[in-house]
């Protein structure tokens, strides 16, 4: 398919809005694309059966959630550095190294986000740094609860389901 044009809509600090119009089999179209530098999600695990999480609050959803450690990346920020740094500001960690598991597009139909899926290797606990306007909650969960509460419609955060299943795996693999 050819882009015929491009409208940008909105040019903001975390996400860029345009319209792109492309040349279908039917004919033109327009679709919306939400542009996003990219994003880290970081699993520490202080054993095979244990996950931390990080409760915030999340404005678009009106609602305090537990998540994995995540967060977006600098300009020129390697998806390495972007997992240390968000494991330091929101958790206090600092990791000793960093297993990368992949990378997934978050929401491919109108977003350009890609995650980048990383364990977090002997790490030890310092102070956090929270971003301006964070209130973060750290607690460390039992893999099956987390799991659990996945089941229940509970935790809906997709990045986080998909590290809770990954950490699930990784146990019963050992």
């Amino acid at each position: 398919m050819k882009t015929l044009a491009t409208r940008r809509i909105y040019a903001g600090p975390v996400v860029n809005l345009r319209v792109d119009t492309i040349e279908t089999p039917t004919g033109p179209h327009d679709y919306d694309i939400v542009e996003h530098a990219g994003a880290v999600v970081v699993v520490p695990m202080p054993s095979p059966d244990e996950i931390v999480l990080v409760r915030q609050y999340r404005v678009p959803l009106g609602a305090y959630t537990w998540e994995a450690c995540a967060g977006g990346m600098d300009p020129g920020e390697t998806p390495e550095a972007a997992a240390l740094r968000e494991l330091r500001e929101e958790t206090g960690f600092r990791a000793a190294g960093l297993r990368r598991l992949w990378a997934a597009y978050s929401a491919p139909g109108f977003c350009t986000e890609l995650l980048h899926f990383f364990v977090a290797e002997q790490w030890t606990v310092g102070a956090t740094d929270f971003d301006p306007g964070e209130d973060i909650t750290i607690r460390t969960f039992a893999l099956d609860d987390v799991h659990a509460m996945i089941e229940r419609d509970e935790l809906r955060d997709a990045k986080t389901q998909i590290a809770v299943l990954w950490a699930l795996g990784a146990r019963r693999s050992r």
